[in-house]
This record gives structure tokens, C-alpha cells and sequence, in this order.
């Protein structure tokens, strides 16, 4: 059976095939999605989407993978770039990553927009997914970083349930078009006019990262450098972890605790450490280190949480 799917948001169609890395044509992106939609099969190199939206017809985007040696299944981690990066560039960060498979797709124009059907593009990716043998499908994350960021928050305000059990958002926020103070927002005709209330599925663990001294997604929000106005880093967390059971009052900025092996990184606690914050002081728009690579290792290696 062709693997073919006909999406209502912004009337965007998407086609599969796994293969070499060059463009492929539409013909040959049938062929293999026959294929493979009828066999599950995944293994490291690239495969491609065909997908159409208003003004743009059968664009071939990029989706690099990473398999590890074994028959599986695997967990799965996936990785969105920044604004200005690539899924190519993206994935040789991970050679060391082998307990999991590794998915590092390609944003339009190298970054991702609420303008574009970006989230039905990692619907359709992660709906391939679930069809393969080797793949864990109860065990997914998402990562993504700055831009990237910006569309993890929509994969959790729009993504169905089951999709994806774990989220991390490094050095990104979410704006007031997505919360209100009381409403999560979203386009269902996908035009980025976010006005209408959504409740976002339940059950996801979220690791956020941000640094204190970010001018480009200000820390205590605000507008950065870029024009783009923000909800502050420990309200977003909050609203987040309110939405997902908790029950306590908003943790106060005091009540952080110094990671044990660098007093710069501050870590923030809801609903049993499912929902972890990192304030990292003094960090600018990037935030790594060791310490850093250990936290989003040891979260995602945590199992999904109980809904």
C-alpha cells in the first residue's frame, strides 16, 4: 500500500523514501514509499519527504538517521536545528548517541515557521517511524534547540498523544500567541494566527533549558534582539508542569539547586523530576558544557512518564 497522506493543515501531501542523499524525484519517492510502508524499514543515511503547501509544490526535505547495530527495538531521540543549521550537520553531533536512533530532519530554508506545516512534517516522520520493526515507539524524544525550540513548543501544543514522551527545549521560549495566562493557542487552519484554545495531549516529560543572560529570548521575557517577544523561561516551565498534574505553587527563583558539579547551572523541579529546569547564569544563546550533555542524557534515558 503507497504510503501517501493527504494532511488537512495547510493542504500539505507527504511522501516517503529512504536512499541516497541527493533530491529525488517524485517518481522515485512512490516507488520506495510502497516499499517501504509495506516492509518498516529504517536504517542510518537519509530518507526524503515530498511535501506540498500553499505556493510551494513536492519540496524534498531531508531526514537523516542514525541506526544502532542490533535488532532493537530502540528508543528514539529526535534533533531539530537552530535557525541557519541542517539535519546533515545536525546528526554528526550524535556518532557517540548509540543506545538510540537518531533523527535529524531538515527545516525549510534551514530554520522552521508556524507559517510552514513544519509540525505535520514531524507528524508524518514520526507516524513512518512507528511502522518499523527496530523502532521503540513507546519511548520517543524530542529535542530541539533555539529555532528548533520554537517548534518543540508546537509539537507539544499540536502533536496528538503518544507521539512523543519526552521533550527538551534548549535556549528557546514560547510566546504570548501560544498562552494567554490561561489558554494554550494554537491555528487550526495552520496560518499561524493563534487565537483558538487547544489542550495539549497529557503524559509528556519537558526538560528546558535557558541562560540568564540570552538577548535574543530574554530570560524574564520580553522582546530579544530579534523582534520576537517572550513569556518568561520559569513561567513557560511552569505553565507546562500545571498542565501536566502539578499541583504546587510556582516554585520561587530562590528555590533552584546548584547542580553538585557547577554552581553556575541552577535546577528546578516539578512533578517528581519529570519536569526539569536549567538556569544557566551568566550563559548567553547557548548553553553546553559536560554537565549540560549529562542532564539531557540522563533525562532522556528516564522512562515516559505515567499519565
Amino acid at each position: 500500500m503507497l504510503l501517501m497522506i493527504l494532511s488537512s493543515i495547510m493542504m500539505s501531501s507527504t511522501l516517503f523514501a529512504q536512499g541516497k542523499k541527493k533530491r529525488n524525484t517524485k517518481e522515485n519517492v512512490v516507488k520506495a514509499a510502497a516499499y517501504q510502508a509495506e516492509h518498516g524499514v529504517l536504517k542510518s543515511g537519509v530518507f526524503h519527504i515530498l511535501q506540498s503547501w500553499f505556493g510551494v509544490k513536492d519540496y524534498d526535505r531531508a531526514v537523516y538517521v542514525q541506526v544502532p547495530n542490533g535488532a532493537g527495538p530502540y528508543p528514539v531521540y529526535i534533533a531539530l536545528h537552530g535557525k541557519g543549521g541542517s539535519g546533515e550537520r545536525k546528526i554528526r553531533n550524535f556518532k557517540r548517541m548509540t543506545d538510540r536512533i537518531v533523527i535529524a530532519p531538515d527545516g525549510y530554508n534551514k530554520g522552521w515557521s508556524q507559517k510552514r506545516p513544519d509540525v505535520d512534517f514531524i507528524r508524518q516522520i514520526i507516524k513512518h517511524l512507528k511502522t518499523c520493526e527496530i523502532v521503540d515507539d513507546s519511548n520517543i524524544a524530542i529535542h530541539g534547540s533555539s529555532n528548533g525550540a520554537g517548534l518543540l513548543y508546537s509539537l507539544m501544543i499540536e502533536l496528538e498523544e503518544d507521539t512523543f514522551h519526552h521533550g527538551i527545549a534548549s535556549i528557546g521560549g514560547m510566546s504570548p500567541d501560544r498562552y494567554d495566562g490561561k489558554n494554550f493557542l494554537w491555528d487550526p487552519k495552520g496560518n499561524a494566527d493563534n487565537k483558538t484554545p487547544i489542550v495539549p495531549a497529557k503524559g509528556r516529560r519537558f526538560l528546558q533549558i535557558n541562560g540568564t543572560d540570552d538577548q535574543i529570548v530574554p530570560y524574564n521575557g520580553g522582546t530579544g534582539t530579534l523582534g520576537i517577544e517572550f513569556l518568561p523561561a520559569q513561567e513557560t516551565f511552569y505553565n507546562w508542569a500545571v498542565h501536566m498534574g502539578e499541583k504546587g505553587t510556582k516554585l520561587a527563583d530562590s528555590a533552584g539547586k546548584p547542580h553538585p558539579a557547577n554552581n553556575k547551572l541552577i535546577i528546578y523541579e516539578y512533578l517528581n523530576g519529570n519536569f526539569k529546569h536549567v538556569k544557566a547564569v551568566g550563559a548567553k544563546h547557548g548553553v553546553s558544557g559536560k554537565e549540560v550533555k549529562v542532564i539531557i542524557q540522563e533525562f532522556i534515558s528516564q522512562p515516559p512518564m505515567n499519565k
